[in-house]
């Protein structure tokens, strides 16, 4: 006799047991750490088993020490002396970010004791038109998030036929701000076109998108007060926000953030 089908939770059932978003649970999916147990061929909905969930809360705990995405697939598939060896690695990244963000509180408290405000940002609101881009979903560190972006970037145009790039590549950054620890990006490039991609890269199309943006000329370990301060004239002035993003900028590096 056949064992009973194992019961399945829906995607907003699933992230509720084991603590991560229905965002989050999508871009796992997309990168191939933790796929659905079944998708639904006429609605797209996903559904995940019972017996999914311990990996779902491991991945939890891992992403909320931080762990970077490359590393966090690779010890859900190590043994425990492997495992084990990539989490004192991580260890000492995060020793490392612990210092550079001392430097980052001393500055805020070198704010506080002058009694100086937020740095002024001038605002600018525009809209992006609908567009195709290609993404390829990554994890970085902030020290090492240069080399990641341009090693990304430069894969992304080794796709695309002369001519054929529509725009100039960016970071989306969904879970917020862009804050200086690892976190997961989509470097993003436009394209003219749809055309056929290879996994993990995505072609995507992103509706009307208004947006507000301000140019930040330090380099990235202030970008963490550029972006609050962007956050706080941007809800001054009524608007709710989704998502950020970054852009180069011939004067430094253009902070945004996406409205609606």
């Amino acid at each position: 006799m056949n064992a009973p089908p194992e019961p399945l939770l829906s995607i907003g059932q699933f992230a509720r047991q084991v603590g991560l978003s229905v965002s989050a649970l999508r871009f796992y999916a997309q990168t191939g750490l933790l796929l659905p147990a079944h998708v639904d061929p006429d609605s797209g909905y996903r559904y995940y088993s019972a017996s999914q969930v311990a990996a779902g809360q491991q991945i939890a705990a891992l992403r909320q020490l931080e762990v970077p995405l490359d590393d966090l697939a690779e010890v859900m598939g190590a043994g425990k002396v492997h495992a084990a060896s990539l989490l004192a690695r991580h260890e000492q990244r995060l020793y490392d970010r612990f210092q550079v963000q001392r430097q980052l509180l001393r500055r805020v408290g070198d704010l506080i004791d002058g009694h100086r405000a937020l740095p002024e940002v001038v605002v600018d609101y525009a809209t992006w038109p609908a567009q195709h881009v290609l993404s390829l979903p990554n994890s970085a560190s902030a020290a090492g998030f240069d080399g990641m972006y341009t090693s990304a970037v430069a894969r992304l145009r080794a796709l695309v036929p002369v001519g054929e790039v529509a725009g100039q590549d960016f970071g989306l950054y969904h879970a917020g701000e862009y804050l200086g620890g690892p976190l997961q990006v989509e470097v993003c490039l436009p394209v003219a076109g749809p055309q056929s991609v290879p996994a993990p890269i995505r072609l995507l199309h992103l509706p009307v998108t208004p947006v507000a943006s301000t140019i930040h000329t330090g380099d990235w370990t202030t970008y963490n007060l550029t972006f609050a301060a962007l956050h706080a004239a941007v809800g001054a002035a009524g608007h709710s926000m989704h998502g950020s993003f970054t852009r180069g900028h011939r004067a430094g590096m253009e902070l945004g953030l996406l409205l609606g």
